[in-house]
């Protein structure tokens, strides 16, 4: 990523204030990335997005650090069914009170190489006849999937643009998708066969309470099974990726090279002439 002397890994531990103390010590500029998908006996969501996220913005404070960008998520709501969420919502308050001019960043479903929004779709082609569990079929979902270099992007433009201090942006794709038209097209990509079903919602929620208990990194939980069922709602008036200068690259452009990796060797090389592009609601 850099020359030598030019990135410094540090060790830290939310729980340690003063190693993130330490961490943030001669910095001008912070983006707090730490986040949490699932929760774990160490750290429950509370522990990383809000008082976490409240330690880190407390230290560049002290620490005089001039600009702090920290993510948040798109949908954050005290009031969302998903405690992922309610614990963004909350982090955000906790990290403009302690820091005002932190700028606030809410992404949707980020898709990019090795990511955790297509190649969680691309995963469940496992199934037994080509049957891709999606509840209600993906026909109530909407999602605004966005690509990670025009949010790396974004956070860059944001950093050089002192206009930018205490505002909130959304990072949302060009496009919103069904849900059911999405899943499909990323295995028209794949070049595999997709039938969509709708498990019954409390047995689905009983596979993911099942998987909570693993051991190692959980494919699925309660909580994300709601969040990537949940659709994604831009917020009216809250700039956006293009309020920074970016222009969004739309799915289509990126799908082959983030899911090609998952075809069998016959088609792998194939091109996508003959594929059309998701259906855009």
């Amino acid at each position: 990523m850099g020359d030598l002397g030019q990135i410094t890994p540090l060790e830290y531990h939310l729980k340690d204030v003063e190693s993130v103390k330490k961490a943030v010590r001669h910095s001008n500029v912070v983006v707090n990335l730490v986040g949490r998908d699932y929760e774990t006996w160490n750290f429950k969501y509370r522990e990383v997005h809000e008082e976490g996220a409240r330690v880190i913005a407390e230290a560049c404070r002290e620490a005089g650090v001039q600009r702090l960008i920290h993510f948040s998520a798109l949908n954050a709501d005290p009031h969302s069914p998903s405690s992922f969420l309610q614990s963004k919502a909350r982090g955000e308050e906790l990290v403009k009170e302690a820091f005002p001019t932190a700028t606030i960043v809410r992404p949707a479903d980020i898709y990019g190489h090795e990511d955790r929004f297509l190649s969680f779709y691309a995963s469940l082609r496992g199934f037994p006849f080509h049957l891709i569990p999606v509840l209600d079929r993906g026909n109530l979902t909407h999602k605004l999937p966005v690509y990670v270099g025009d949010v790396a992007q974004g956070v860059v433009n944001i950093i050089s643009d002192q206009t930018t201090a205490s505002k909130t942006f959304e990072f949302v794709g060009p496009h919103s998708f069904v849900l059911r038209d999405l899943v499909r097209y990323i295995y028209h990509v794949m070049y595999r066969q997709c039938v969509l079903v709708s498990p019954p919602r409390w047995a689905y929620r009983l596979v993911a309470r099942t998987l909570e208990l693993s051991p190692f990194v959980p494919h699925m939980t309660r909580d994300i099974l709601t969040r990537l069922h949940l659709s994604n709602k831009a917020t009216p008036g809250v700039p956006r990726l293009e309020d920074v200068g970016v222009s969004p690259l739309a799915l289509e452009d990126k799908a082959l090279p983030i899911l090609r990796r998952y075809r069998d060797f016959l088609h792998f090389d194939r091109s996508l002439d003959e594929l059309e592009a998701p259906n855009k609601s």
